[in-house]
């Protein structure tokens, strides 16, 4: 009996400090006010822009550095919202590395400009891409509580679908080659993808209005 309590209080202990990391810092807090800055930023650039009629290279660096910023904060936000909550841990984070990987390759385009080595570089940089957009596309589609099995089966149909095509993108770049099938496949697994990332919320909002 003394050993159950003190486990209890163990896990008690555990769930407190939990709670506590969850609540004294929050990404998505974060990426929210890094998106308001930027978009405050490229406001600025167009103002200034539109008032001074000069659009120079240190402009068009700035304008991109902003807009490039933003992006991160939106498309990783999936990924800290998940982090956030301790949620999906491992995909999570690799979705996020993902995401700084492929920024700051994007970054580094905007203020240096093409590598020597462009074809890699430029194939590694659209690999992040699809490793940073499919996967924070299955934390947004994880979101949604499959509390019906219609809702499970759209879920999963959903996740797979965006595996196949990163797969079949993947295969495209490296190979710099896509047969027309395969390209058909993939324009058909897109429409699946936006189907089931549309119907899910709807389905989850009458299955709450349902219950």
């Amino acid at each position: 009996m003394l050993f159950q309590t003190i486990n209890l209080i163990k896990r008690d202990f555990k769930i407190q400090q939990q709670k506590k990391k969850t609540t004294t810092f929050k990404p998505t807090k974060l990426a929210l006010i890094t998106i308001a800055l930027c978009l405050l930023i490229c406001s600025l650039i167009g103002i200034i822009i539109i008032l001074i009629g000069d659009f120079g290279e240190l402009e068009f660096k700035t304008l991109g550095t902003a807009a490039t910023l933003a992006g991160f904060s939106i498309v990783s936000l999936p990924s800290l919202f998940n982090i956030e909550r301790l949620r999906h841990e491992l995909i999570s984070k690799f979705g996020f590395i993902s995401c700084i990987v492929f920024f700051s390759l994007l970054l580094i385009l905007i203020w240096i400009g093409d590598p020597e080595n462009g074809e890699i570089f430029f194939k590694i940089l659209v690999t992040f891409g699809i490793f940073s957009f499919s996967i924070n596309h299955i934390l947004l589609i994880l979101i949604v509580k499959p509390l019906k099995i219609l809702i499970t089966i759209t879920q999963r149909l959903t996740i797979s679908s965006i595996n196949l095509l990163s797969l079949l993108l993947l295969l495209a770049i490296w190979t710099e080659d896509l047969p027309e099938i395969l390209a058909r496949i993939s324009a058909a697994i897109a429409i699946i993808i936006a189907l089931g990332t549309i119907s899910l919320p709807i389905l989850s909002r009458i299955n709450t209005k349902n219950t």
